[in-house]
């Protein structure tokens, strides 16, 4: 299993410290540095300065198919090939496609078609429609908000299709989201803030946290707002002070081929707080 990680541009981290962090990454030994995207070019350029500042390969997980036309996303990403030297990975999610694991395959087909042969594609899958789909097409799935178990089923899912259309089973990759300070409460907070968001928010990732046994969790959140038991927050995350988290970390991380650390900082801009996620889990 390799180690990624990611700085999301949303932890407010002044554009020094994320470079920083980027470089801080690469000298702990992460393989690769990974941004979420809106869908603009601005994150390939970031990605391009990553690999500038810190020789790593960088990655985009991932642009919304529903954000821009496949041409956009394509252009932009034969560009960061080139001045990275092929050292960058396109993630693809759908988005707010209406019909995504329909829509995503001509829109798949055509991102093949304008971009380098040799760039892989990721594609984000949550249920069994779209893991079928990137066990067909994609060199890479990419799982987000999962327990160890639904990484075990999604892995399943994608080994049994590849089989039977006779591809190499994909990377199996993770976003796994880390908070680590040395107060654990603010960690523990700033992970349930980020699981809530998503859980409560688009109704693929509802339905995904249905699946995997929260029910009962996201109808508390409705009425009541009240926050995931510890116990539960960690079976979809990993969070505390430091000296506390690298081994939830690779409890979550069993069966994935690469894990990626999305770092979560306690208070937004922290630096500090980002470095602590990086250094807790630093691959062995």
């Amino acid at each position: 299993m390799e180690f990624g990680f990611s700085v999301d541009p949303a932890q407010g981290l002044s554009p020094e410290d994320e470079l920083a962090s980027v470089r801080f990454g690469a000298q702990l030994g992460y393989r690769s540095a990974w941004t979420p995207s809106g869908g603009d070019a601005a994150t390939f350029d970031r990605c391009t300065a990553w690999n500038g500042a810190s020789g790593l390969s960088t990655g985009i997980s991932v642009v919304p198919a529903s954000a821009q036309p496949a041409a956009f996303y394509a252009e932009h990403a034969s560009r960061v090939w080139e001045a990275t030297g092929g050292a960058f990975v396109l993630g693809v999610g759908s988005g707010r496609l209406v019909h995504p694991a329909t829509e995503m395959r001509p829109y798949l087909a055509e991102l093949r078609r304008l971009t380098p042969s040799a760039l892989h594609l990721y594609v984000a899958a949550l249920g069994p429609r779209m893991l079928g789909l990137a066990a067909e097409l994609a060199d890479g799935v990419l799982l987000n908000w999962c327990t160890a178990e639904q990484v075990r089923w999604s892995r399943a899912e994608v080994e049994r299709v590849a089989e039977s259309t006779g591809r190499a089973v994909p990377v199996i990759a993770e976003y796994i989201r880390t908070a680590v300070d040395s107060d654990p409460d603010r960690a523990r907070r700033a992970l349930a803030t980020a699981a809530q968001g998503y859980a409560l928010g688009p109704s693929a990732y509802r339905r995904h946290f249905e699946r995997m046994g929260f029910s009962e969790d996201l109808q508390r959140w409705r009425s009541a707002g009240a926050e995931l038991p510890p116990e539960r927050l960690s079976s979809v995350g990993a969070w505390g002070a430091p000296g506390s988290v690298g081994g939830q970390v690779l409890r979550l991380a069993a069966g994935l081929d690469l894990a990626i650390i999305r770092v979560l900082v306690a208070v937004p801009g922290d630096a500090t707080s980002a470095r602590l996620a990086l250094a807790e889990c630093q691959p062995a």
